[in-house]
Order: structure tokens, then C-alpha cells, then sequence
């Protein structure tokens, strides 16, 4: 492993690890919880570990620039973006539903190069680099090989923020209820990408997502013999498509004629 590899997992571990103490420190206590926007919320945690993730990266790499859900877009004069959301399930998280993560992807000239999840509810740390695999708390993982819809446990979320996005996935959620196994709705696109890329999901689709939820999830689907594209069938970017498709290569070419959606 090269001197960067192991720079950039030393940083990332850390960083998720400390966001995770700043979690699981305030679970299962009233949150002082504010409004964004439509049923779009933030909690006092979620620019805490935001802020303090962005502290130990530049302590390593300081002229970093960062995407974050909660401070934004900050431009630097280094080729490396880290890409934060600081807790990927806010509404679970605020109703101490236990089904959240931090998740931190890595950019190097705007192409996802590591990522890393993390749910410190249960202390499973998924790591990915590009061409060197997946894994999870150190051991290698891989997608399922689940071939037929019918077999499939599947996963999907509707972004109730923003309406178009939510009523439009209805209609595939109908079109697909009774084809699969069963669907589920957990409310982190990060840990259901992680599911993915472990075999716990065999696929999973949502539409209106932004670069801080699929940044790291896509790497390590990927990255474990996954495959992540469009609604239009094309590979996924993380920096400018919402609409996302993922699983094992059978499972996601089914989906693909099942799923519609109006903006890629």
C-alpha cells in the first residue's frame, strides 16, 4: 500500500471514529433539531462532526477542499476534495432510529478515488479504494449473486424534501413491491449502499440523491463487484447525476427496465 493509501485510511478511520463518539454520545436524548427547508432538518451533531471531521483532515491535508452537506462547497489549491455527510439518516437518527452512519468520499481530480462508511451503532467501518476492494472492519466483502427479482431483497428511499422526486418513485416502488422478495425503506442512502456492497441488499435504487450521500457508497459497491449506473443505464457521477441504480450486475439490469425517472 502506497504512503497516500495509507495516509488517507488513517485519516478517514479517524475521522469516522470521532464522529461516531460525538453520535453515539448524544443517542437516545433530545436533539435541538432546526429546519432547513421542507421536512429537511439538521441537528446541533450534524455540523458538530462536520466541523470537526474537516479539522482532522486538514490537519494531514491541508489544502483540501470540501464538500459537506452542513458548511457546503469550499474550494483549495490541492486536487483532493473530501466529500462529508456527518450523519447520512438525520430524521432516524433525531427519533433514535437506529439506521444512520457518517459517510466520507475522497476526490482526487473530481473522480472517487476512497470512501468510507461508518455506523457506530454497531462499530462497522466499510472501507474502499479504487482498485484495491472493498471491505468491512478489515475483511474483504462482495456483492450478492442473486440473479432473479424474485429472490431479491431490495431497498429503495423516497426523498420527502423533495416531492417530485418522492412521487415519481412511488410508481416503481409499486411496479417492484411484488416482483422482489421484499423492499425496504431505511433512510440512509450511505448504509443501504453499504448493504449493497455487502451482499446484505442485492439492490438498491433512489432518486433525488445528492455527492455527499453516494460519494463513498458507490466506491465500495464497485468496488465489490457491484454495479452503479444512472436511470438512463449510464455509469453513475457522483457530481452531477441524482438518479441512482445499484446491486450485482443481474440484479441491476433488471431494475433498469423496471425503473423511471424524469431527471437523471
Amino acid at each position: 500500500m502506497s504512503n497516500m493509501n495509507i495516509k488517507v485510511k488513517k485519516v478517514l478511520k479517524l475521522a469516522c471514529l470521532e464522529a461516531g463518539k460525538i453520535i453515539l454520545k448524544n443517542y437516545g436524548k433530545k436533539k435541538n433539531v432546526k429546519s432547513k427547508g421542507n421536512n429537511d432538518w439538521v441537528t446541533n451533531q450534524d455540523i458538530i462532526i462536520e466541523k470537526k471531521i474537516i479539522q482532522i483532515i486538514k490537519r494531514t491535508f491541508p489544502d483540501s477542499s470540501f464538500i459537506g452537506e452542513e458548511t457546503g462547497f469550499s474550494n483549495a489549491s490541492s486536487n483532493i476534495t473530501w466529500v462529508i455527510d456527518p450523519i447520512d439518516g438525520t430524521n432516524n437518527y433525531i427519533h433514535d432510529y437506529p439506521f444512520f452512519c457518517t459517510s466520507i468520499g475522497v476526490l482526487i481530480n473530481n473522480k472517487i478515488q476512497y470512501g468510507a462508511i461508518y455506523d457506530s451503532l454497531r462499530d462497522e467501518f466499510f472501507y474502499a479504494s479504487k482498485k484495491r476492494g472493498s471491505y468491512l472492519n478489515g475483511k474483504r466483502i462482495y456483492v450478492s449473486n442473486i440473479k432473479n427479482l424474485s429472490d431479491s431483497l431490495l431497498c429503495t428511499g423516497f426523498i420527502t424534501s423533495k416531492k417530485s422526486y418522492a412521487k415519481n418513485n412511488i410508481s416503481n416502488f409499486r411496479k417492484l413491491v411484488f416482483k422482489a422478495r421484499s423492499i425496504r425503506r431505511d433512510g440512509s442512502a450511505a448504509l443501504d449502499l453499504a448493504y449493497v456492497a455487502c451482499g446484505r441488499l442485492d439492490g438498491f435504487w433512489e432518486l433525488g440523491l445528492n455527492s455527499w450521500d453516494t460519494s463513498a457508497g458507490v466506491l465500495l459497491v464497485e468496488e465489490a463487484g457491484g454495479k452503479v449506473i444512472n436511470s438512463v443505464g449510464r455509469r453513475f457521477d457522483i457530481l452531477k447525476n441524482k438518479s441512482l441504480i445499484s446491486g450485482n450486475k443481474h440484479i441491476v439490469k433488471k431494475l433498469l427496465s423496471e425503473i423511471k425517472a424524469d431527471e437523471i
